[in-house]
């Protein structure tokens, strides 16, 4: 019959732990019944472990002893489960958990169960919807509206999970029949029910006639989107004058769908950009917090574009960033204009998926789980996508080593041989760019693009540089280059031998006889050895100091290592390149998949030309400030050792290369001033020459700091420069336990150092005092920055714990943070190898390195640290600063007079925690 009679039973369990096979139970359980996409029945019942559940366990579901006391045993509820699931399929949110777990407690009761078909939400989301950020269930139900009203009970998990069943199935049941077909056919190897759900649509979607809607396209037995160029319109522009005055900005903000909140700093902002703009000046803009800049910079960049009809380039520091100005504030900006924005998102190559690669991989039969989740997710985003851009999937660890054979990197055969060439991602984006008002980059493609001339942007002569006080350190990224013994065994592995399947094997398929391939696979096995000698001297080299991370100066013995693995390096691009030359030659006789592989090895030869110039570039040290880094984990494995040549002296770099080519850049940020001034960023960045040509701003924030926060400052904690760690890590982990019971959480703690943060995380997590509060730590749990901030506002009692990345960027408003700990004021440790080159060359050229160097760049960092705390109108919090150079020391008083003046309060332990029990009393009030 049709899937409308399919019966899924759709479960949640919750246990006192992971480990089905060992002493724990299960103490509830929970089963919906899904039919025709229609819940027709629930079932749970909490159950009796026989033994304590685990604080834990009861801090993340809320089950307590006195909820399974009376409970039934399962032997007692398992006759009932077993009837449910006669006839169903089973589902469940990470289906092998719970499955697995149910079989135990089965054989516990003596009672045999039928196998049974199971099918994994999990595994479906990520397929269905490949550009959510997270599939953890409560994610997702709060990505799609589901109603979960309590998180972490079986009930209310499995009555969720039901709902995202049946809206996945919905979805699944609506991809056009070429999609369905083509994942009928890969997903085979998967071992859940999928590949049969998969194969019954099939069978069903054949026996209709469908019609594509009209904004897909399908080619070559791929579904995607139709898209065209875009092309600005300057018809009504007339009509359409920068706003000069207040009042007319007032009316312009006026025409938002959402009551915008006015701020004069933010008119303020979009003068000073019009100005520069209109009078060929670069600029410098301090926006302090609440400021508004994107739309500051946005509006005027949009006029002045559609005025002079010229392309205006917007750069910020990440991918993360540039998307989030592409989604957001073109839309807002085109709201409030009524004006026709032709905005672009542009980044690398490689960021685009090359549609002839992933066709052809698709006909490789592969048996890899994420290779095949991976292959079906992208068949699903190229129904949704116009970009290609591959920053819109959220891959896995495998996906994204798999996406290495199918990322963009240009054409090694002629253009036509590419028979995608009409729907190419990457050449669509180029294009569009040409034709933008505003093209959004990030930093690191804006100055490869620039300095290496390769033309993917725009002629443009405007730009406006967000994020600003990133810019001088994108640039010497540039210049500089790492490598990781991870990454070139990585690359070895991929080249493989002539022995074993890999690219050489199929190089072989197609050049069978070659000397080019013999001599190809002798250097590979060479390169093995060289690769391991060079980074075993370097891991010695490290061990010996008994540092994990130093400055390298190449001694004979290392400089001869260096050069054996440079020269093999060499080797293998000279004969690959000399194959797929070869190649050229023979290319009207390959097939498509022949074809599509020389490109993916040519794909491959560019990133071993880019590791073996690199290292050469790195041992000979040409540049004028060169400085080679070491660093490795604390165990001083191979796996984790990096070699990175920093590159510095960019200065003259960017004002004779850069700032001096165009006629008007705009740089703005929260943190450009130090002590008031803008000398360290225009040092920093080159522009003191350009002084004639340059407007400084400082545009405070609207944020009534003196109300809303105050700094506490403890005079009784030991000094932390003089203090072992330890010892002072006890003082400070039980300073915060009696912040957070005050605060009720909601803090942030920053360090500069893992290891303080680290021993600061053990003892908080052993504190009974703290037993009911959620602490997460940088490095300790999972999850990136931004999944570590999502999980700290989820929690009401939460503490986080961060170093480097949690210093600025992230984003958390209200009450969800209330509290803000800067540990140790933010100087770059005096052995970084970077830092101390840096002052080294300073007091070379005869300047005062703490002065000019690492007390400003301390203090841009504590500004944006102190930013984390006030994010709107209405936040209000503490901070506390425990390092007392901020109090004891001249240099202390530079970074207070940096940040907003707010009220600063001296005094011990017990004095500042009535001052903290006070100011939140003042929230409840």
């Amino acid at each position: 019959m049709g899937q409308k009679h399919k019966r899924y039973m759709v479960v949640d369990l919750e246990t006192t732990g992971n480990q089905a096979n060992r002493s724990d139970r299960m103490i509830q359980f929970a089963a919906v019944l899904v039919e025709n996409n229609q819940i027709i029945q629930t079932y749970s019942s909490f159950v009796n472990p026989n033994r304590p559940i685990p604080a834990f366990i009861k801090e993340l579901t809320g089950i307590t002893e006195e909820d399974v006391r009376n409970a039934p045993e399962f032997q007692d509820i398992a006759p009932v489960i077993n009837s449910l699931l006669e006839d169903t399929i089973f589902v469940a949110h990470n289906v092998n958990f719970d499955w697995t777990f149910l079989q135990k407690e089965m054989e516990r009761a003596e009672i045999e169960i039928a196998s049974v078909h199971k099918l994994d939400t999990v595994e479906l989301a990520r397929i269905l919807y490949p550009g959510v950020d997270s599939y953890k269930l409560q994610d997702l139900s709060d990505e799609f509206g589901l109603t979960h009203n309590d998180p972490h009970k079986a009930d209310s998990d499995a009555l969720v999970t039901a709902e995202l069943l049946i809206q996945l199935l919905h979805k699944l049941e609506s991809l056009p029949l070429a999609v369905i077909q083509k994942m009928s056919s890969i997903s085979q190897s998967l071992k859940s029910y999928l590949p049969s759900l998969i194969f019954e649509i099939e069978m069903r979607k054949g026996r209709k006639v469908e019609t594509l809607p009209a904004h897909l396209l399908e080619y070559r037995g791929l579904v995607i989107q139709r898209k065209s160029i875009e092309k600005p319109s300057y018809s009504h522009f007339s009509a359409h004058v920068f706003p000069k005055t207040n009042q007319a900005k007032m009316k312009l903000f006026g025409k938002a769908n959402a009551p915008l909140y006015v701020r004069n700093g933010q008119f303020e902002m979009m003068d000073l950009v019009h100005q520069a703009m209109e009078s060929k000046s670069h600029a410098l803009i301090e926006a302090g917090t609440g400021i508004g800049k994107s739309l500051g910079y946005f509006l005027p960049a949009l006029y002045f574009a559609k005025g002079e009809r010229l392309p205006v380039i917007i750069s910020t520091y990440t991918n993360l960033l540039q998307s989030q100005l592409f989604q957001k504030d073109v839309k807002l900006v085109e709201q409030l204009t009524d004006l026709p924005v032709v905005a672009t998102l542009l980044k690398g190559r490689d960021h685009y998926l090359n549609l002839f690669k992933f066709e052809q991989l698709l006909y490789e039969v592969d048996t890899q789980y994420d290779v095949v989740v991976t292959k079906l997710k992208l068949l699903v985003w190229l129904m949704e996508t116009k970009t290609g851009d591959i920053d819109e999937v959220n891959l896995s660890s495998g996906g994204k080593l798999f996406w290495n054979r199918m990322k963009h990197t240009g054409w090694f055969l002629p253009e036509d041989k590419d028979p995608w060439l009409d729907y190419d991602f990457y050449k669509f984006n180029v294009e569009q760019a040409k034709h933008a008002d505003l093209v959004i980059v990030n930093h690191a493609l804006l100055l490869q693009d620039h300095f290496t001339k390769k033309s993917r942007l725009p002629e443009y002569s405007y730009a406006v540089i967000d994020e600003a006080h990133h810019f001088a350190d994108s640039v010497r990224d540039q210049w500089s280059f790492s490598l990781t013994y991870r990454k070139m065994k990585y690359f070895l592995n991929q080249l493989g031998s002539l022995e074993k399947y890999s690219l050489l094997s199929r190089l072989e398929m197609i050049f069978e006889g070659e000397s080019s391939l013999f001599d190809l696979n002798i250097a590979a096995f060479k390169l093995g050895s060289a690769i391991d000698a060079f980074f075993t001297e370097l891991k010695t080299l490290l061990y010996n100091k008994n540092k994990q991370q130093v400055e390298v100066t190449l001694t004979d013995d290392l400089f001869y290592t260096a050069e054996n693995l440079v020269t093999l390096l060499f080797e293998v691009v000279k004969n690959m390149t000399a194959l797929l030359e070869k190649g050229k030659q023979k290319s009207r006789s390959f097939s498509e998949q022949e074809i599509a592989f020389i490109e993916e090895t040519y794909s491959f030869l560019l990133d071993w030309e880019h590791m073996a110039a690199g290292l050469k570039q790195m041992i000979n040290q040409h540049q004028a400030f060169s400085i080679v880094i070491l660093e490795c984990d604390k165990n001083y494995s191979l796996s984790s050792l990096k070699i990175t040549n920093m590159s510095g002296g960019i200065e003259n770099k960017l004002a004779d290369h850069f700032f001096d080519t165009k006629d008007s850049v705009v740089m703005t940020s929260a943190t450009l001033t130090v002590k008031d001034s803008f000398d360290y960023i225009k040092k920093k960045l080159g522009l003191n020459r350009l002084a004639d040509r340059l407007i400084e701003a400082k545009i405070a924030s609207p944020f009534k700091y003196a109300k809303h926060a105050k700094i506490l400052i403890p005079n009784d904690m030991s000094p932390i420069k003089s203090t072992p760690l330890l010892t002072y890590t006890e003082q400070l982990a039980n300073y915060l336990s009696h912040i957070a019971v005050k605060t009720s959480g909601r803090m942030l703690v920053l360090f500069t150092a893992s290891e303080m943060l680290d021993e600061t995380f053990k003892i908080l997590k052993s504190n009974p005092v703290l037993a009911e509060f959620v602490i997460l730590a940088q490095g300790r749990s999972s999850g990136s920055t931004d999944r570590l901030t999502r999980q700290f506002q989820l929690f009401d009692k939460a503490i986080l714990l961060g170093t480097t990345s949690f210093w600025e960027g992230i984003d958390i408003p209200g009450e969800a943070l209330s509290c803000l700990v800067i540990v140790r004021l933010p100087f770059a440790p005096l052995d970084d190898p970077y830092t101390k080159a840096q002052i080294e060359l300073l007091k070379s050229q005869g300047e005062n390195a703490f002065q000019n160097y690492s007390l400003p760049e301390a203090i841009l960092r504590f500004k944006q640290g102190f930013g984390r705390l006030i994010r709107r109108e209405t936040d209000r919090g503490l901070i506390f600063i425990f390092d007392n150079r901020i109090d004891t020391t001249h240099f202390g008083k530079a970074f207070l007079s940096s940040i907003p003046d707010v009220p600063i309060i001296k005094a011990n332990q017990s004095q500042l925690l009535d001052e903290t029990a006070e100011f939140f009393k003042g929230d409840q009030d």
